[in-house]
């Protein structure tokens, strides 16, 4: 469960926080992006970012842009966990001011480039009820307590939990991103350069008051625990004790081969004390009129010894059950080569950018500065890369003052890792069919 958590947290902060693009990669780089959704044969200066090649093809001179973008959005987790309070989570994610930035200088064949992206998230999500993980450990208390009723009886049981659970989390993979461009004629035009990439992911949460509803009242589950169940159990082991010491001395007796009834029918006990033991037996699911002794007082042991266990177990239940917070982050660098290419046909009618960009390959540093939940472990570095993209742009233009754009991604995703862990601890790419949690996955 801890390792399917914390990849869940990882995917979730670098994948679901992403605005336009792949799973880990934003591709709304400029303003010019919103109005078209198409850039990738650009000639313009935000061709830096969508087809450094293209550089070439505009006029001689010294280009600079800056853009910014405010981005809201609704973003909802399902969860087929069986005893959650609900499937449904639903969380906010709020980027008010997402920039980016390019320069280039073109002078006959030759264009350099520089530019600033955020190339991956660059908001906060907020859960306010928090995510399903964190709640799957307290969601198991109703029924693990309605197990507790053979021995203490209906009034332990309890009907459902409560909880104040909230998440929140911030990732932005800042890119600083440099090239070269040049013209080789008038067709072909070529690129190469290299991305630079900083992350930064923060993860924030919290679970308070978590509590149990019973059909009189709800109180702190902890509370519940220690004064309610663990009592109650340890009350009945008390009562058993004396019970096994009688036992024991009709064993020692030469008793231990007769029931109850032949024990009285001998003048061993007398029938009061038969029928006490006769309703302990009959409370512990024994039959009196064929139980011996012996395994009478092998029942009784059992049942001590699975009280013992239930108490210890709920006595460190309680102590997991108070108020818990996360406070973690993690950092990491790496780094994208570029390539491309435009082709221009048609006397500059027609236009196709081609760009590679390899696997960012890419670890982050966990820093935890608190942990209260043992989902993270303090300086583990976990894989985080950004798959290889290629895209694919046509520009036409048929008529003076008529263009045409389209634009193709194709993301490498198989062979990136995100932080995905299988059985045995090992850090495993997208496509790779591994055991986690005893079950085969792709």
């Amino acid at each position: 469960m801890k390792k399917t958590t914390f990849t869940y947290l990882v995917l979730f902060l670098t994948a679901n926080m992403m605005f336009a693009g792949g799973i880990v990669t934003n591709t709304n780089q400029s303003a010019a992006w919103i109005r078209s959704m198409a850039r990738d044969a650009s000639v313009d200066v935000d061709a830096v970012f969508y087809n450094p090649a293209g550089l070439t093809r505009m006029q001689d001179g010294f280009y600079f842009q800056i853009n910014s973008q405010t981005v809201n959005q609704t973003r909802t987790i399902t969860s087929t966990f069986p005893t959650i309070n609900t499937d449904t989570y639903t969380g906010t994610t709020s980027v008010p001011f997402l920039p980016t930035g390019f320069i280039a200088y073109k002078k006959n064949k030759l264009a350099v480039s520089a530019g600033f992206t955020v190339i991956g998230g660059g908001g906060g999500a907020v859960f306010e009820k928090g995510l399903p993980e964190f709640e799957y450990q307290m969601s198991g208390l109703p029924a693990a307590l309605a197990g507790l009723v053979p021995y203490v009886g209906q009034d332990l049981k309890v009907t459902g939990y409560s909880a104040e659970v909230n998440f929140e989390g911030t990732s932005a993979y800042y890119g600083i991103q440099a090239g070269v461009s040049y013209k080789i004629n008038d067709m072909i035009s070529v690129g190469i350069g290299g991305r630079y990439v900083l992350a930064n992911n923060a993860y924030l949460g919290s679970i308070k008051n978590i509590s149990v509803v019973t059909p009189s009242k709800t109180m702190l589950a902890s509370s519940y625990l220690t004064t309610e169940a663990v009592p109650r159990l340890n009350n009945i082991v008390t009562q058993l004790n004396p019970v096994n010491l009688a036992l024991g001395a009709l064993i020692q007796g030469g008793a231990g081969g007769f029931t109850i009834p032949q024990l009285q029918q001998a003048g061993i006990i007398t029938a009061e004390q038969a029928g006490q033991l006769s309703a302990v037996l009959t409370s512990l699911g024994q039959n009196p009129g064929t139980t011996t002794v012996s395994n009478f007082q092998n029942v009784v042991n059992g049942t001590i010894a699975t009280l013992n266990t239930n108490i210890s177990a709920l006595n460190g239940q309680a102590a997991l059950l108070g108020d818990k917070e996360v406070d973690v982050t993690q950092s990491g660098r790496g780094f994208t080569p570029i390539v491309s290419v435009d082709l221009e046909f048609l006397e500059g009618k027609l236009g196709v950018g081609l760009k590679y960009e390899h696997k960012t390959n890419m670890k982050v540093t966990t820093k935890v500065i608190k942990d209260d939940v043992g989902l993270y472990t303090d300086g583990e570095e976990v894989t985080a890369n950004i798959p290889a993209m290629l895209s694919v742009g046509l520009r036409l233009k048929p008529l003076e003052k008529l263009r045409i754009q389209a634009g193709y991604h194709y993301y490498l995703d198989n062979g990136a890792s995100y932080g995905r862990k299988d059985d045995a601890g090992n850090f495993v790419n997208n496509g790779e069919s591994v055991l986690i949690g005893g079950a085969t996955t792709t």
